[in-house]
C-alpha cells in the first residue's frame, strides 16, 4: 500500500490560503485507518519540511475538515509527531492530511 501523492478527485478539494485554517474544524480521528499509510504520510511530511527549509519548495497538502475538503499550496517549516507548522506559526493536525503533493520548480 502506497501513500497517495494526490487525491483521485482533485476537483473535490477547494484551494484555500493557510491563514484560512484557523476557521476550520477537524475531527478527532485520523483520515487514514492504515498504520502503513500514516507512517508513509509522516515520512513525506518530513521530506516536505526538509525541502521547504533547504530549497524553499512548496507542496500542496490535501486535508479534510468538518466543513469539507481543502487544498493548501504552501511551504512546511516544521513537522512534529502530531502536527505540521507553517510560516507565522499556523498549525495543522497531521491526522487530517489526506495527501501531500510535491511540485517541480517550474510548477510553483
Amino acid at each position: 500500500m502506497e501513500f497517495v501523492a494526490h487525491p483521485e478527485n482533485r476537483s473535490a478539494y477547494r484551494l484555500i490560503e493557510r491563514q484560512d485554517l484557523s476557521g476550520l474544524h477537524f475531527e478527532d480521528g485520523d483520515v487514514h485507518s492504515s498504520e502503513e499509510l500514516r507512517h508513509a504520510r509522516w515520512q513525506l511530511l518530513h521530506k516536505a519540511t526538509f525541502e521547504g527549509n533547504v530549497e524553499e519548495r512548496k507542496v500542496t497538502i490535501y486535508v479534510t475538515a468538518q466543513e469539507g475538503h481543502f487544498a493548501i499550496h504552501t511551504t512546511l517549516w516544521a513537522c512534529t509527531e502530531d502536527k505540521v507548522v507553517f510560516k507565522n506559526g499556523e498549525e495543522l493536525p497531521i491526522r487530517v492530511i489526506n495527501a501531500v503533493e510535491f511540485h517541480h520548480s517550474s510548477e510553483e
